[in-house]
């Protein structure tokens, strides 16, 4: 697996970022319950995060089978970005426009290994076949 550059990585990680927060905050102002919120924001990321990162960061084919490890990886970010979300929002009480860029922020490292592993995880058992 090659890594186009560190840069790519941050790029297509900034475009999930924006873009849950931007479902989070209007979810929010729509008064959707957090964990719909929450699962809307799955749904639109997982699907552009899978893409950019196969395209652009990891440079590998588009394929079910490592969308669906995408997918399954980025499960964890359910539970997680509620837990974070809720600690900053409901316990902390800072509204919605911080509390979901720091929710995003304590999950960075996270779900950079996660989608290393889900997306690259095809070429090494290409490897092995050969």
């Amino acid at each position: 697996m090659k890594m186009r550059t560190p840069f790519a990585y941050l790029c297509v990680s900034g475009s999930c970022f924006l873009g849950h927060n931007a479902v989070m905050v209007v979810a929010e102002r729509l008064c959707a319950a957090l964990w719909l919120a929450v699962l809307l924001s799955f749904a639109a990321v997982a699907i552009v995060g899978y893409l950019l990162h196969s395209l652009f960061t990891f440079k590998q084919p588009l394929s079910l089978c490592a969308f669906s490890r995408y997918t399954f990886s980025m499960l964890l970010n359910i539970p997680l970005t509620f837990a974070t979300t809720w600690f900053w929002y409901h316990w902390l009480g800072l509204p919605m426009p911080a509390a979901a860029p720091l929710a995003s922020l304590c999950m960075i490292a996270l779900n950079f290994l996660l989608s290393r592993w889900a997306i690259s995880t095809s070429e090494r058992n290409k490897a092995v076949h050969i």
